[in-house]
């Protein structure tokens, strides 16, 4: 209520006494602070910035009424002073002379705009500078157990059409494929052994030139130093997946281990500013080096026995736990099938003797779990699910491994958002302005009311709903989901602006957009995004998108990020722009939510365990 009045009073200009006679407006009414009163404002792009496109997004505004001309030629401006135009550039240094007209009185900018695509050289060999890999410092392995393990990408670019080599120390010259115009790539087998040796490059253009390079990294290899290092990092929160932590596969696929403080891990090789970390005979991943701590040579390897899998279901939560002697690597996939609902948990360095599995009592998350030694120390544990997850994470509890599920909530279908827990985040703020505004707000600014107005209309429909911030201020990004986490919310719904990136025509997109990560959120994603569109047709479909992004990835609830709409297209910023346009953002989000907990009321609940 304090919130409401204050934003009511900056609204009129009022005191006490009007707040007494007139209604209090919704926040998404409140004035927007504009950022400049410049005559001509330019949200982008910065003066003195480089593309690699030949053309660039300028878009800002000038004062409403005001005429404008880029190069001596007029540009289209609204009522409103917004301009949004695509503009050409030629290869180099481009100067962009704005001039506004307003009643006589002339303003004039000029912004410095480099045009630098990648250029493929043509004629002689030429090698581009700061193009090859390996590019760290210092590439060093242990002896490899498998052949997989032992390819080392190579590449470069330089010159189309030519013939490439590489040598390695005295090993070579090997061939190398030119994949696409000018882009020449190459795989080393390493062998047993290997001084530290850069990669010595060699170009032969067609006009008979050559042109050679080496390596800024060094390949070695050595027969022994295999080490054991422990993760020592403060991994913040139980289910939000920091991209910061992640040990990444290097050779091309995607999979990705989410370490825990307190596991052991192989490490037999570094690669700059990551370890190299054996998880299996056939897999290895980068991990940072921040993340790991070596321990002292003659640490035993890391290998686990575990005999026991209890399943446990409780009131909010089912857990699986496995007990193990250690701490080791895992990682969790979820089904992504359609109709399938189901958790892959994958321990590395661990066999399992488990001949009975134990379930305290029936009921909650847990359909099924079966176990299967997948190859030498890795065990896959499958976890069937009575339903689409909730919400899931996976932590250790001493040396025991807890998959802990959500329980599907019990929903009244006739008042669905009734004690629910929903937390709200109002992308950006403070210092993180997020989308350029070309009509002078932020993208942080326009995000802002739409939340508070959210969050109003979920409270009066009997939620419990909780803001990651209420004012302009920044909140670390990782701070955000772990809210979520701490009040055990349903549901972690981040609300942002779109933007295009350079070398995007602004013409060719517009609309709202839900992103996903986890499969058990896209139902989620599917009704907000059906509720926007439904109720603001003429913002557009951007559709339903799947995309690793901080905000969607935490999984201990259903986490979605919602893009309103574009602030590159004009009809979409304008909507932003305005009280009543945010006002229907806010009534269609608040609805797509309650329609979504509605629909999940009418499905087939798992009994409550006994």
């Amino acid at each position: 209520m304090l919130r409401r009045f204050l934003l009511t009073a900056l609204l009129f200009g009022s005191t006490l006494a009007l707040a007494q006679t007139t209604p209090p407006a919704p926040v998404s009414s409140a004035l927007l602070p504009p950022i400049s009163d410049a005559p001509i404002y330019v949200a982008y792009p910065p003066d003195g910035s480089s593309v690699e496109f030949d053309h660039v997004l300028l878009e800002g505004s000038v004062k409403p009424g005001a005429s404008l001309t880029l190069r001596g030629q007029p540009v289209e401006v609204g009522a409103d002073g917004l301009f949004i135009e695509w503009v050409p550039l030629t290869p180099g240094e481009n100067l962009l002379t704005l001039e506004s007209t307003q009643g006589g009185v002339v303003a004039r900018q000029t912004l410095k705009v480099t045009s630098a695509p990648p250029q493929v050289p043509a004629g002689a060999a030429q090698i581009v500078e700061g193009s090859v890999l390996p590019a760290f410092d210092r590439v060093a392995y242990v002896q490899p157990p498998s052949l997989e393990m032992r390819e080392v990408p190579v590449a470069f670019s330089g010159s189309a059409g030519g013939t490439a080599t590489f040598k390695v120390g005295d090993l070579g010259p090997f061939p190398m494929a030119e994949t696409s115009p000018g882009r020449y790539e190459g795989t080393f087998l390493l062998p047993a052994t290997l001084a530290a040796a850069p990669v010595q490059f060699t170009l032969s253009a067609r006009d008979g030139t050559t042109a050679t390079a080496s390596s800024p990294g060094q390949l070695s290899v050595t027969g022994t130093g295999v080490r054991v290092a422990e993760v020592t990092a403060t991994i913040p929160g139980r289910g939000l997946q920091a991209g910061t932590f992640v040990w990444r596969n290097g050779r091309g696929r995607n999979y990705a281990v989410f370490p825990r403080p307190g596991v052991q891990a192989l490490v037999v090789g570094e690669e700059g500013t990551s370890y190299t970390v054996q998880a299996s005979a056939t897999l290895t991943l980068n991990a940072p080096k921040t993340t790991l701590t070596l321990r002292p040579e003659g640490t035993p390897l890391p290998r686990a026995i575990f005999t026991r899998i209890d399943v446990k279901a409780g009131e909010t939560h089912s857990e699986v736990r496995l007990d193990l002697p250690l701490r080791v690597p895992f990682s969790v996939e979820q089904s992504a099938t359609p109709g399938a609902s189901s958790l892959a948990l994958r321990l590395f360095h661990t066999f399992s003797d488990v001949d009975y599995i134990v379930s305290d009592s029936p009921g909650g998350a847990v359909r099924d779990v079966r176990w299967v030694q997948e190859s030498d120390g890795v065990t896959r544990v499958q976890v069937e699910l009575s339903g689409a997850p909730w919400g899931y994470d996976t932590t250790y509890e001493g040396t025991t491994l807890v998959l802990r599920l959500r329980n599907a909530p019990a929903i009244d279908a006739r008042a669905p958002l009734r004690g629910r827990t929903i937390v709200i985040d109002p992308g950006h703020g403070g210092e993180d302005f997020g989308g350029a505004g070309a009509l002078r707000v932020p993208e942080k600014n326009l995000n802002l009311p739409i939340a508070l107005r959210v969050a109003e209309l979920l409270r009066e429909k009997g939620a419990t709903v909780a803001l990651t911030r209420e004012t302009d201020v920044e909140i670390p990004i990782y701070d955000r989901p772990l809210l979520a986490e701490t009040r055990n919310a349903d549901l972690l719904v981040s609300i942002h602006a779109n933007a295009l990136p350079d070398g995007v025509d602004p013409r060719t997109k517009r609309g709202s957009g839900v992103y996903y990560f986890q499969p058990q959120a896209r139902p989620l994603a599917e009704a907000l995004l059906a509720s926007l569109v439904g109720q603001l047709p003429d913002v557009g479909n951007d559709g339903v998108h799947y995309q690793n992004l901080a905000l969607a990835r935490p999984s201990t609830q259903l986490s979605v990020l919602i893009e309103t709409a574009f602030l590159t297209d004009k009809s979409n910023l304008r909507l932003l722009m305005s009280a009543a346009g945010r006002e229907r953002m806010a009534q269609a989000i608040a609805l797509g939510l309650e329609r979504f907990y509605r629909s999940a009321a009418a499905q087939p609940r798992p009994r409550p365990p006994r």
